[in-house]
């Protein structure tokens, strides 16, 4: 898809990350990966750079140089040019970036932790390294206050990405929901308290289980 500048005024689910999808709204091309620290209000947590070359059929990477331990240990986040997908996951950092930076150190761990002396890993994820990776594509927070309508934050980039690139979805997403008795109202500090529950769901070192996470439906319009 060509570069659409307004993307995120098409349905209202993109509310969490509208704040910072409003400062790309001055490029009249594709951001560079560069461009997207604009995103950022203060100090950084990330750099983006253009991501690499595919390495060579065969080469096995140490566990620096994969994707998680870039993010962790050097705070960049390899970005494709072009990429719907990574300038969505760009916007989620910008909005939610004490749980990215959980997750992927997370990840991180789970991987260092796995890989055999000859860079080799096990045939298949954990089921934490599972969960996590469905949450950080397809994730939600639910904010619930009993008798009200939940409210719905989307933190997930491949939903975004749906949302963009399908105009409609109707998708199962995984959420983690946060009961409370008195949730704040300004969208602002519904999206600080999104953050800081995955970011403290993320550091915990208890396992975590697609089966644990609930799911929530995810009806929307690009033409609300």
């Amino acid at each position: 898809m060509s570069w659409d500048p307004s993307f995120f005024r098409k349905s209202p689910l993109f509310w969490a990350i509208a704040p910072a999808a409003q400062k790309l709204e001055r490029f009249t091309r594709w951001p560079e990966p560069e461009d997207l620290s604009c995103l950022f209000d203060g100090d950084a947590p990330v750099s983006f750079v253009p991501a690499a070359p595919r390495t060579r059929r065969g080469r096995r990477l140490g566990a620096s140089e994969r994707y998680d331990a870039i993010i962790t240990e050097q705070r960049i986040v390899p970005t494709r040019r072009g990429s719907w997908h990574d300038l969505l996951n760009a916007l989620v950092w910008a909005t939610f970036p004490r749980a990215k930076r959980a997750l992927h150190a997370r990840q991180h761990r789970a991987i260092t932790s796995s890989l055999g002396p000859d860079l080799r890993l096990p045939g298949g994820r954990t089921r934490d390294q599972d969960a996590v990776a469905m949450l950080d594509e397809g994730g939600v927070v639910i904010v619930d206050q009993g008798g009200d309508a939940p409210s719905a934050i989307v933190f997930g980039h491949a939903i975004y990405e749906r949302l963009v690139c399908d105009g409609r979805v109707s998708l199962w997403a995984a959420a983690v929901r946060v009961l409370t008795d008195d949730a704040p109202s300004a969208p602002e500090a519904r999206v600080e308290l999104a953050d800081a529950t995955l970011h403290a769901l993320l550091s915990s070192s208890t396992e975590m289980k697609r089966e644990d996470m609930g799911s929530y439906r995810l009806l929307s319009s690009s033409r609300p």
